[in-house]
C-alpha cells in the first residue's frame, strides 16, 4: 500500500491574524511612520513623544507602549534588517555569498515597506548621527550567544578583509536607498551584484560583511 504524502503546508494555509493583532500592527506601523515623517522634517532632537502622538492622533502612553523611547524608532530599520539576514540564512545554511547578497536583495524588494524605506532614508540624511547611532546601538543589544552570519569581516580580519566588508556594507547601502528612492531595477541589481562579487574575490570578504555595520537606506 502506497503511503499518502502529508500535504504540503504553504503560506496561505498559515492561521490569519485576528482582527485585534491586525489592527495593533496597523496602529503600530502608522506611530512608526509618524514619527519618521516627524523626525525627517523638524529633527530628532525637535521632535518630542508628544509631538508624535498628535499626528498620530493617539495618546503619549499608546506612542510609549509601542516604542518605550525615541531611539527605538530609529533602531527599528537596523534591527529588522538584522533579523531579516539571519532568517535568511538560516534557511539556507551553507549558501555563497554572492548568492546569499542576491537572494537578500531579491527579498528586500519583494517584501520591503516601501513607505517605510523611503521615511527611514530622508531620516536618516536629515540626522546622520543619530542614524549612525542606532546601529551601534543594535549591534550592542545583540547578545554575544544570538544566532550571527559567519565570517564578520571586521572581528579579526586583516586590514585587506576590513576594507572590503566596509566596500560590501557600502553597495549594500546604494541598493537600499535605490529602493527608497523608487530607482532600483534588475539590470541596476545585477550591476551592485557584480560589483559586490569583484570585492569579494579580491579581499576574501563574506557573509558577516553584512552584519557589524546594519543597512540602512541612509545616503552613500
Amino acid at each position: 500500500m502506497e503511503e499518502k504524502e502529508e500535504p504540503t503546508m504553504t503560506l496561505a494555509d498559515a492561521e490569519p491574524l485576528g482582527h485585534r493583532e491586525r489592527s495593533k500592527l496597523k496602529r503600530r506601523r502608522h506611530i512608526l511612520l509618524s514619527a519618521l515623517r516627524l523626525f525627517a522634517e523638524q529633527g530628532y532632537s525637535r521632535t518630542t513623544i508628544g509631538d508624535i502622538a498628535e499626528a498620530s492622533e493617539v495618546a503619549p502612553r499608546t506612542v510609549s507602549g509601542y516604542f518605550p523611547s525615541k531611539l527605538d524608532f530609529v533602531t527599528e530599520w537596523p534591527s529588522s534588517r538584522s533579523r531579516r539576514l539571519i532568517e535568511l540564512y538560516q534557511q539556507h545554511p551553507g549558501i555563497a555569498f554572492v548568492a546569499f547578497i542576491d537572494l537578500y536583495w531579491h527579498d528586500a524588494r519583494e517584501n520591503l515597506d516601501r513607505e517605510e524605506a523611503a521615511l527611514t532614508r530622508a531620516m536618516a540624511l536629515a540626522n546622520p548621527g543619530i542614524a549612525a547611532m542606532a546601529e551601534v546601538a543594535v549591534a550592542h543589544r545583540r547578545a554575544p550567544d544570538a544566532p550571527h552570519l559567519p565570517q564578520r569581516a571586521d572581528a579579526g580580519g586583516d586590514l585587506l578583509q576590513q576594507a572590503g566588508g566596509a566596500a560590501v556594507r557600502a553597495v549594500d547601502q546604494v541598493f537600499f536607498a535605490g529602493i527608497a528612492d523608487g530607482r532600483m531595477t534588475d539590470e541596476a541589481q545585477a550591476a551592485l551584484l557584480g560589483l559586490v562579487a569583484s570585492i569579494a574575490a579580491e579581499t576574501g570578504t563574506g557573509h558577516g560583511a553584512l552584519q557589524p555595520a546594519l543597512s540602512s537606506p541612509a545616503a552613500s
